[in-house]
């Protein structure tokens, strides 16, 4: 483990999975920054066929957070890459951020095989697999403890909250629901990805 105040010089490993945090995460917060121009409506964020100002800075707060949590981990990411070496300190909160990315992931996961894409396509999660397989020697017990408390509590909500909400809890009932207030496009891409319950999504159109 890292004392407070010592570097590690970045292992080829470590470099690598850095270098992947970086162009990730600060090509994804750069984008959604500055976006404001480029990013359309949604369609909920309309109501009686008129902008809702207030659902549409709902929506934007989310979407700026996830812009600026992803620009701040890029960022850290970019610094080792630069420097050539990280400190204690960053490499705990590269940690931590995966770990909150990832509860949030456990906690919202969709039905099906849409589910299983979600987590197969979240750079975060094997990131994260990457983060301890590389530097879990580096960071103090107590944050490998608070990064699973994060894990296990997406998981907890999963079971005791999202997916008790939503009866049955199939591709089928979310695709019902994203009808009602996504666009056609989105529909689309949907069904594209949730395939396996496609004949039930085309009934309903």
């Amino acid at each position: 483990m890292l004392s407070a105040t010592e570097f590690m010089t970045t292992t080829t490993t470590l470099y690598v999975v850095l270098c992947i945090e970086a162009v990730v995460y600060l090509g994804i917060g750069v984008y959604e920054f500055f976006d404001d121009f480029l990013r359309p409506a949604k369609p909920w964020t309309f109501v009686n066929n008129r902008p809702n100002h207030w659902l549409q800075m709902q929506d934007k707060v989310g979407h700026k957070m996830h812009a600026a949590l992803c620009m701040l981990l890029g960022f850290i990411a970019l610094n080792g890459v630069i420097e050539g070496q990280v400190s204690r300190f960053e490499i705990e909160l590269i940690f931590i951020s995966f770990a909150l990315l990832t509860g949030v992931i456990w906690g919202i996961l969709p039905p099906g095989r849409l589910g299983l894409i979600t987590v197969l396509s979240k750079p975060e999660v094997w990131l994260q697999i990457a983060m301890y397989a590389t530097s879990a020697a580096l960071v103090r017990p107590w944050i490998l403890v608070l990064c699973a408390v994060l894990n296990a509590w997406g998981v907890l909500v999963y079971f005791k909250h999202h997916r008790p909400s939503m009866q049955p809890f199939t591709f089928a009932t979310l695709r019902a629901h994203a009808a009602e207030v996504e666009s056609p496009e989105m529909l689309a891409r949907l069904d594209k990805v949730g395939g396996e319950d496609e004949p039930q999504a085309a009934a309903e159109r």
